[in-house]
């Protein structure tokens, strides 16, 4: 296999023409015949990797049979393969090609290489592509991209490490990382240039890939409904999700409002001098607050985002005893958290996906009162009939109505955000 790759790669297999032809009749058959192959691989992908073929229904798919692409592309619309490149592959490395394109448009590496090396630049995608999906269960074909030191690793740290190791030979790309249009395509003898007019990929955006994570942690929320989604990805998908609240600020806001001046707090936390920041540190008794998760279906997209502020909160105090609380009609979860639980309880996810009952934290915060209850939810839903006796911080989604007419509240912007990529 590796040597029609090889040939098929070079331009090997097509003719230097003066004039490009389009598809033949029966060119075009045959791309009909394996749309409907693509169609089935991607069945048969949900059956065993649900979140990557749940992403992969979001590309349109567009065999085509064009000079200017040897083998598989994607410009985050559609997926293109060549009808060529395709009758190369077995069944299992035409599923793994396939995945493979979903997760460049996840990672956004159509507006991440910025001004980097192409030829390095390809490995280091192609890499985290690759580790990502040996995390959802997927064999990589033999001699695949894959650099198991590097296994978890940002594309960009992989590139920088790749420099002065040289081009690794021996292993297969099994795609085109800038699909193009333009160009008169790679002639070699006895094929004709044929240009085909379903090959029409488009620019990547920033906005693009934006749009790509709001996908997949979507794709997450469902996945954890059927199973736990792998922790490898569920880490690499959380680390685009950046807080955005002041966390610092507004517990020393409440901390002051309820114990007065009995509670000291003395700049600066040491934990981050090597940043810089001259930040408050809680020098005596530990904070403790209560948090609730609204977790209804109406919050899931959320949720994501939900837990970054909580990763956050956590980061920010040197002394905190958190009761996390997971509540949709009903408390699904109690958990009480020091720092040292965020990873794992970042990697057990969130219950939930019912109606919306806001009332139940408040009836166990009651029972032994916090320092202050943190409330993250989109506001729908029974309230208390008064509000409690100690303060009460209401985390509101950017669509949720108008604030409960007691406690504070705060929004957050959305629920994701591009982690600096178009840098």
């Amino acid at each position: 296999m590796n040597a029609i790759l090889d040939a098929v790669a070079t331009g090997a297999l097509w003719d230097q023409a003066a004039s490009p032809a389009q598809p033949s009749a029966d060119d075009r058959l045959e791309k009909q015949r394996w749309k409907r192959v693509l169609e089935a691989d991607r069945t048969r992908l949900l059956m065993t990797q649900p979140f990557t073929a749940s992403l992969a229904l979001q590309l349109e798919l567009v065999p085509v049979l064009d000079s200017r692409l040897a083998t598989a592309a994607t410009d985050g619309r559609s997926l293109f393969a060549n009808i060529r490149f395709l009758a190369a592959l077995d069944d299992a490395t035409r599923l793994f090609v396939l995945a493979h394109e979903v997760w460049h448009c996840v990672a956004g590496h159509f507006v991440r290489r910025v001004g980097r090396d192409p030829e390095r630049w390809n490995l280091a995608a192609d890499h985290e592509v690759n580790a990502l999906l040996q995390h959802d269960g997927l064999p990589l074909p033999r001699d695949a991209v894959y650099f198991k030191s590097m296994d978890g690793k940002s594309a960009e740290t992989v590139y920088t490490w790749l420099a002065g190791r040289g081009v690794r030979q021996g292993q297969v790309q099994f795609d085109d990382h800038a699909p193009s249009a333009a160009g008169i395509g790679k002639g070699g003898a006895g094929q004709a240039l044929v240009f085909d007019p379903d090959f029409l990929p488009q620019a990547g955006t920033s906005e693009l890939a934006r749009v790509w994570i709001e996908r997949a942690v979507g794709a997450a929320q469902q996945v954890r409904s059927w199973g736990r989604l792998p922790g490898g990805i569920q880490t690499w998908l959380q680390s685009r999700v950046a807080p955005q609240l002041p966390w610092t600020v507004l517990m020393r806001r409440f901390v002051q409002r309820t114990c007065g001046g009995s509670r000291r707090w003395s700049p600066p936390s040491r934990r981050h001098l090597y940043r810089q920041l001259w930040l408050p540190g809680m020098r005596a008794d530990t904070l403790r607050v209560m948090v609730a998760i609204d977790t209804s279906g109406s919050t899931s997209d959320y949720w994501s985002q939900f837990m970054a502020e909580v990763e956050a909160m956590m980061g920010d105090f040197d002394r905190v005893d958190l009761t996390l609380v997971e509540c949709d009609t009903t408390i699904s979860r109690v958990r009480q958290l020091q720092r040292e639980d965020v990873g794992r309880v970042m990697r057990e996810g969130i219950l939930g996906g019912g109606g919306t009952d806001l009332r139940p934290p408040f009836e166990l915060a009651a029972r032994n009162p916090p320092s202050c209850l943190v409330y993250l939810t989109d506001g729908y839903g029974p309230l208390p009939a008064v509000a409690p006796g100690f303060p009460v911080l209401w985390v509101l989604t950017a669509d949720a109505g108008e604030p409960p007419s007691w406690g504070e509240a705060v929004r957050v912007k959305s629920s994701r955000r591009l982690d600096d990529w178009a840098a």
